[in-house]
């Protein structure tokens, strides 16, 4: 019982920061480290496209998305505030650009949802975003992702 009572108070101090909305500085290890953990699903679909006999088909099904998923993102980022929790940082937080990249190519991935999910604990992390900016982004890549998949390749 003891065992279970530090292993829950050992969670909890874990998760605690998780929790805390108040402005603070950008950690830069967080950040730096977000960039690779977005690339990661759409590059391994680039090389899916690239090794695929219809490769025309699946850049144009990768191109859509990305067109769509950046579009709808930085549209939404320029009409909608959103502050950021870091100091300084510009208020368009809505929604988090790096999560919804990092979503678009999930379903060729093996990485898919991992890197995804890394990439917006690291932008949480960082304090660029808020939970509900990186749920935003996520949404929207997966939304972008699967109007790509429209477009049919053999």
């Amino acid at each position: 019982m003891i065992r279970l009572i530090r292993i829950l108070f050992l969670l909890a101090c874990l998760f605690m920061p998780l929790l805390v909305h108040a402005q603070a500085p950008v950690q830069p290890w967080a950040d730096i480290s977000s960039y690779p953990t977005a690339m990661v699903n759409p590059a391994t679909a680039a090389i899916e496209a690239w090794r695929s006999p219809s490769r025309g088909c699946h850049f144009a099904r990768l191109a859509l998305s990305e067109a769509i998923g950046n579009g709808v993102a930085l549209t939404m980022k320029h009409f909608i505030v959103s502050p950021r929790p870091c100091l300084g940082c510009a208020p368009d937080g809505m929604p988090s650009g790096h999560t919804m990249n990092s979503a678009i190519g999930m379903f060729s991935s093996r990485w898919g949802f991992t890197a995804t999910i890394a990439t917006g604990v690291l932008r949480h992390e960082a304090n660029r975003h808020t939970w509900t900016q990186i749920a935003a982004g996520a949404a929207l890549g997966v939304g972008a992702e699967a109007a790509g998949r429209l477009i049919r390749c053999q």
